[in-house]
């Protein structure tokens, strides 16, 4: 009972202004001291997908990004089966650097020209990446165990028109092999 009474004194209402201002301090205090602690590192490393090299190191990273993607999606279509999916692009990403331009008067006319933004990192100096444009994707090959069957061939072929932005007629689907082992 020693407790609900000190409850009901800190609640009267000539402490609870104190109180209100006692609480806000504290969780202000509380707010900045947590800027101070080191952050916590998570004890699991994220998984990374298998194509852990980017797209601008390796020209064939988008497309195994792109046939991994795609070969998990329809590999969860109601009778797919397994899937194996090999997609081809045309050409390879292109990387567009950002660029100043500079616009000068003279008596003797104006002049533009434009020069790399660079930036430093480490000591070293580099262009400053703009965008990459990956290649267009050409068309795709997918087999899969139910690719024997009309109905799936379409719905495979239809998801992955969309996915790839392609048309139907340049997506082969078709049954894979079926190993027996004896």
């Amino acid at each position: 009972m020693q407790l609900m009474d000190k409850l009901r004194i800190l609640f009267r209402e000539e402490n609870r202004l104190r109180l209100i201002i006692v609480l806000g301090i504290t969780g202000i205090a509380m707010i900045l001291l947590s800027g101070l602690l080191p952050k916590k590192q998570n004890a699991e490393p994220r998984a990374e997908p298998s194509t852990a090299v980017s797209a601008e190191n390796d020209p064939d990273a988008y497309r195994i990004l792109l046939e991994e993607r795609l070969t998990e999606l329809l590999s969860h279509m109601d009778g797919v089966g397994s899937v194996t999916v090999m997609i081809t692009v045309g050409g390879s990403a292109e990387q567009i650097y950002a660029s100043e331009i500079r616009d000068s008067h003279s008596e003797n006319g104006s002049q533009t020209s434009s020069a790399p933004v660079l930036t430093r990192t480490n000591g070293d100096e580099a262009a400053l990446l703009k965008e990459t444009k990956y290649p267009a994707v050409r068309g795709a090959a997918i087999l899969c165990t139910g690719g024997g069957h009309a109905v799936v061939q379409e719905r495979v072929a239809k998801a992955a028109s969309t996915l790839l932005g392609v048309p139907v007629n340049q997506i082969y689907v078709g049954q894979a092999a079926r190993f027996s082992v004896n």
